[in-house]
């Protein structure tokens, strides 16, 4: 029972430092460093190595199974400082909206959502069953299906703030081409400048 807290102090304490990163689109584009990407890459991938090394131990947790959380949270951890700072070069080499940095960030969120989700479905199954581990699994399933989630939404909300800054970018254009032309005095005398603004 007493490592049953211990894994969920590990994933309210992964969850919860994965909040602390900054989140907001003007931090994205002007604040972030590879390296922070590397870090939101760390977290994700921690939390989510950590709910998948939970789900492979056996349906009575022993306490020789806290060697598979461990090495599920390494792993994790390492494949997701991997994937975050790949995402972080490919966002520094784009002009386009910053891909990599939404699917990390809406993984993160995603995973704390599907957690708390699964936690919630796991409580009704403690209800029915009796077993504490019920809402262990829960989580685990729930942000493991959430990260996967977070990151699917991630790519779309980078397609549409594309889309929304090309549109913004043709918009400006338009405002700042400027035709010159000749145009007449009273005198008769051809001077001066109209345009488009």
């Amino acid at each position: 029972m007493r490592a049953c807290k211990t894994a969920a102090l590990l994933i309210v304490t992964c969850i919860g430092l994965c909040t602390l990163l900054p989140t907001s689109r003007a931090e994205a584009q002007d604040g972030q460093t590879i390296f922070s990407y590397g870090m939101r890459g760390f977290m994700n991938g921690a939390e989510l190595g950590l709910a998948a090394g939970y789900l492979s131990t056996g349906s009575h947790y022993e306490s020789r199974e806290w060697r598979k959380l461990v090495f599920g949270t390494g792993i994790g951890a390492l494949a997701g400082v991997g994937l975050g700072l790949t995402l972080g070069v490919v966002d520094d080499s784009s002009d386009s909206a910053p891909v990599g940095w939404y699917m990390l960030r809406d993984m993160g969120y995603g995973t704390l959502f599907g957690a708390l989700v699964g936690t919630a479905v796991g409580a009704l199954f403690l209800i029915d069953s009796g077993r504490p581990k019920d809402l262990l699994t829960g989580a685990s399933v729930g942000a493991l299906i959430g990260g996967g989630a977070g990151i699917a939404f991630g790519i779309v909300e980078a397609g549409k703030d594309s889309r929304h800054r090309r549109g913004r970018e043709g918009k400006s254009s338009a405002r700042l081409h400027l035709t010159l032309a000749p145009a007449p005095r009273a005198d008769g005398a051809l001077v001066g400048v109209s345009g488009l603004f």
